[in-house]
């Protein structure tokens, strides 16, 4: 899977992902987004969002990150460097930009989820729609993470869901990754943002604190 990933100059995928949070009573509240990310190696992509906050639009040409939020008509830039890695540590680690599955979007994918891995098992296949997979469940640290793997030549993730066991209440991050479409067609004005006429531009969001920072890495 990772070497197939890795291989793929352009890519686009559709995901539904579910991020669970814990009240302090306990109960679990699930938020849901529907997204699109696209990829043209090494440096851009692209993600459009639709969840609880509204649409949005990530870009990343190689040289500038844009969030656009069509709902609220507001906008944010800030520089962004020349490859997709460091791109997304800096997102996640100083601007609160979260890629969905991003460990499945790196250069070397196999490294990203194979770094401090404890236990390792293989399942088996199993029926994802109207194909087979492989089923792996790994453990690194306090982070359990699963992942469902499309059978033959497209070796693409089909599902990835991961625990944070050392959080209350052991909250799950689960992505199911749809419609992949392999080396995609994709021009520069697809990661290229021009403000729309009349957007207001705000800054982004401040860097996490410290703390929360382990808990970013854990959960891709």
């Amino acid at each position: 899977m990772s070497d197939y990933l890795a291989s793929l100059k352009t890519f686009s995928v559709d995901t539904t992902s579910v991020d669970e949070k814990v009240t302090t009573e306990g109960q679990k509240i699930q938020e849901l987004k529907e997204s699109k990310i696209t990829v043209k190696r090494p440096g851009e992509l692209r993600i459009d969002r639709a969840g609880p906050k509204g649409k949005a639009v990530f870009r990343d040409d190689g040289k500038q990150y844009s969030l656009y939020n069509s709902d609220k008509n507001v906008y944010a830039t800030a520089p962004a460097p020349d490859t997709l890695d460091a791109a997304i540590d800096q997102a996640r680690d100083r601007l609160n930009i979260d890629a969905p599955g991003g460990d499945l979007l790196v250069s070397n994918p196999y490294e990203a989820l194979t770094d401090g891995l404890t236990v390792g098992r293989y399942i088996g296949l199993e029926p994802v729609g109207s194909v087979m997979a492989h089923h792996l469940a790994m453990t690194k640290g306090n982070t359990d993470y699963q992942i469902w793997i499309q059978d033959g030549p497209v070796a693409v993730p089909l599902r990835y869901v991961i625990t944070s066991k050392d959080m209350p209440g052991q909250p799950q991050f689960t992505i199911e990754l749809r419609n992949w479409q392999p080396n995609a067609e994709l021009s520069d004005q697809t990661f290229a943002f021009k403000a729309p006429e009349g957007a207001r531009r705000v800054e982004l969001a401040p860097p996490k604190p410290a703390q929360d920072e382990k808990e970013t890495h854990d959960r891709p």
